[in-house]
Protein backbone atom coordinates (compact mmCIF):
# COMPACT_ATOMS: atom_id res chain seq x y z
CA UNK A 1 0.00 0.00 0.00
CA UNK A 2 3.10 2.40 0.64
CA UNK A 3 4.61 1.86 -2.72
CA UNK A 4 1.48 2.06 -4.58
CA UNK A 5 0.51 5.89 -2.79
CA UNK A 6 4.04 6.82 -3.23
CA UNK A 7 4.20 5.93 -7.35
CA UNK A 8 0.61 7.64 -7.31
CA UNK A 9 0.94 10.89 -5.52
CA UNK A 10 4.58 11.77 -7.01
CA UNK A 11 2.56 13.81 -9.63
CA UNK A 12 0.15 15.61 -7.16
CA UNK A 13 3.31 16.43 -4.88
CA UNK A 14 5.86 17.65 -7.80
CA UNK A 15 2.79 19.96 -9.22
CA UNK A 16 2.02 21.38 -5.69
CA UNK A 17 5.53 21.32 -4.08
CA UNK A 18 3.78 19.63 -0.85
CA UNK A 19 5.80 16.55 0.57
CA UNK A 20 2.52 14.49 1.33
CA UNK A 21 4.92 11.59 1.43
CA UNK A 22 6.46 11.44 4.33
CA UNK A 23 3.16 11.88 6.48
CA UNK A 24 1.79 9.12 3.95
CA UNK A 25 4.39 7.00 5.59
CA UNK A 26 4.30 8.44 8.90
CA UNK A 27 0.65 7.25 9.05
CA UNK A 28 1.32 4.06 7.38
CA UNK A 29 4.09 3.02 10.00
CA UNK A 30 1.73 3.59 12.96
CA UNK A 31 -0.92 1.68 11.54
CA UNK A 32 1.74 -1.36 10.83
CA UNK A 33 2.99 -0.55 14.36
CA UNK A 34 -0.73 -1.03 15.59
CA UNK A 35 -1.04 -4.14 14.24
CA UNK A 36 2.04 -5.48 15.52
CA UNK A 37 0.00 -4.34 19.26
CA UNK A 38 -2.36 -6.30 18.38
CA UNK A 39 -0.60 -9.48 17.69
CA UNK A 40 1.04 -8.26 21.76
CA UNK A 41 -2.47 -8.59 23.24
CA UNK A 42 -3.14 -11.25 21.63
CA UNK A 43 0.06 -13.02 22.17
CA UNK A 44 -0.16 -12.05 26.30
CA UNK A 45 -3.56 -12.96 26.40
CA UNK A 46 -3.17 -16.35 24.74
CA UNK A 47 -5.32 -16.16 21.53
CA UNK A 48 -8.43 -17.52 20.37
CA UNK A 49 -8.09 -21.07 20.72
CA UNK A 50 -10.84 -22.94 20.20
CA UNK A 51 -9.19 -26.84 19.24
CA UNK A 52 -7.46 -28.64 22.17
CA UNK A 53 -4.90 -30.09 19.51
CA UNK A 54 -3.17 -26.21 19.84
CA UNK A 55 -0.16 -25.52 22.24
CA UNK A 56 0.58 -22.05 23.62
CA UNK A 57 3.78 -22.50 21.67
CA UNK A 58 2.12 -22.55 18.49
CA UNK A 59 -0.14 -19.25 19.49
CA UNK A 60 3.42 -17.65 20.69
CA UNK A 61 5.18 -18.53 17.95
CA UNK A 62 2.43 -16.61 15.61
CA UNK A 63 2.12 -13.41 17.97
CA UNK A 64 5.83 -12.88 18.13
CA UNK A 65 5.79 -13.34 14.40
CA UNK A 66 3.19 -10.91 13.45
CA UNK A 67 4.96 -8.40 16.14
CA UNK A 68 8.32 -9.26 14.28
CA UNK A 69 6.54 -8.59 10.75
CA UNK A 70 4.65 -5.30 11.99
CA UNK A 71 7.46 -4.20 12.79
CA UNK A 72 9.99 -5.34 9.58
CA UNK A 73 7.00 -3.32 7.80
CA UNK A 74 6.99 -0.51 9.97
CA UNK A 75 10.80 0.27 9.38
CA UNK A 76 10.70 -0.32 5.69
CA UNK A 77 7.72 1.92 5.42
CA UNK A 78 9.64 5.00 7.35
CA UNK A 79 12.98 4.39 5.04
CA UNK A 80 10.77 4.70 2.24
CA UNK A 81 9.40 8.09 3.76
CA UNK A 82 12.86 8.79 4.75
CA UNK A 83 14.23 8.32 1.22
CA UNK A 84 11.44 10.98 0.01
CA UNK A 85 13.04 13.93 2.16
CA UNK A 86 16.52 13.02 0.48
CA UNK A 87 15.59 12.55 -3.21
CA UNK A 88 13.50 14.97 -5.27
CA UNK A 89 10.75 13.28 -7.15
CA UNK A 90 10.31 15.93 -9.47
CA UNK A 91 13.66 15.62 -11.56
CA UNK A 92 13.54 13.49 -14.74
Amino acid sequence: MSTQLNYAVVEWQCAHRIPVIPFIALVLAIMSLVGGALSWRARQQGGASFKPERTRGTEAFVGNLGILTAVLFALVIIMQGAASLILDECVR
